[in-house]
């Protein structure tokens, strides 16, 4: 029995996976929460840009007449 705990003791490899395991999570998080940050400053940059062009009236010459 206590040849049985020292190699669980001694075993590493399911410490790295779950390191491994961790990192990929939170470097998962990371891109979640950059993207919806960008795409929230994207969506408020198109907005303010619409409502810039929808205050702009433009003046169109007349036409050439006969």
């Amino acid at each position: 029995m206590s040849y049985l705990i020292k190699y669980f003791r001694r075993d590493e490899r399911g410490a790295t996976a779950t390191e491994y395991a961790l990192l990929i999570v939170f470097v998962a998080l990371a891109i979640a929460f950059g993207a919806q940050t960008l795409g929230q400053g994207i969506s408020n940059l198109f907005s303010q840009i619409g409502t810039q062009l929808s205050i702009i009236n433009p003046v169109l010459p007349k036409p050439p007449g006969p």
